[in-house]
């Protein structure tokens, strides 16, 4: 997103202030879905806990809570959102229209993060072994070197994944050659995974 894009001086100031939350505690990052609202990954809530784009501050009722759960979540194309799965033995995901449900895992294992490839999957970045969702629900799972250890991922502009490496004593890329560039504004963008 360009600077001349958007009218007024949004990108100099900016207003502190707080609000009041339904629920507190157990939530390890957000993410913000196709209509607009900002959702609570729970981690140890037992509850889900959503921002509207209007800014009421609501809670709705999870399929599968666990403690260290789920860390951090991934926006599909289809606009379902996938809870990256940490302590949790099933995958759990909120449809556009607000439908929690879950779905058994290849293995359960301690995932540390989450991206969306340019072909429309999902794969949860781990240590050893990476699990993938196909656009149709499809896991399955495949290894990475040994030795590595990874938390999250990032897309570049050529649809090239470059896994983040925490302990790992190399970096490692997936190279989908995708047939679209995407620009650097829109891989730079918060928006991007709403496109």
């Amino acid at each position: 997103i360009k600077k001349s894009q958007v009218s007024g001086n949004c990108f100099n100031t900016a207003i502190v202030s707080t609000y009041s939350l339904v629920y507190t505690g157990g939530y390890s990052g957000g993410l913000l879905d196709a209509n607009g609202d900002i959702h609570f990954v729970p981690y140890s809530a037992t509850v889900g806990q959503k921002v509207s784009a209007s800014g009421t501050v609501s809670t709705y009722s999870l399929v599968y809570t666990t403690a260290s759960g789920y860390f951090g979540g991934v926006l599909s194309y289809n606009g379902d959102i996938h809870f990256v799965p940490y302590g949790a033995s099933v995958g759990q995901k909120i449809s556009i229209n607000g439908t929690i449900s879950t779905y058994s895992l290849i293995g359960s294992r301690f995932y540390y993060g989450g991206i969306l490839a340019p072909n429309g999957e999902i794969h949860f970045i781990s240590d050893g072994v990476i699990q993938k969702i196909s656009t149709n629900l499809v896991l399955s799972t495949y290894s990475v070197p040994s030795n590595t250890n990874f938390y999250g991922a990032i897309l570049t502009s050529d649809g090239t994944v470059h896994m983040v490496p925490s302990t790992s004593p190399r970096g490692q890329k997936l190279n989908f050659q995708s047939a679209v560039n995407f620009s650097p504004a829109l891989c730079q963008s918060p928006y991007f995974n709403k496109l």
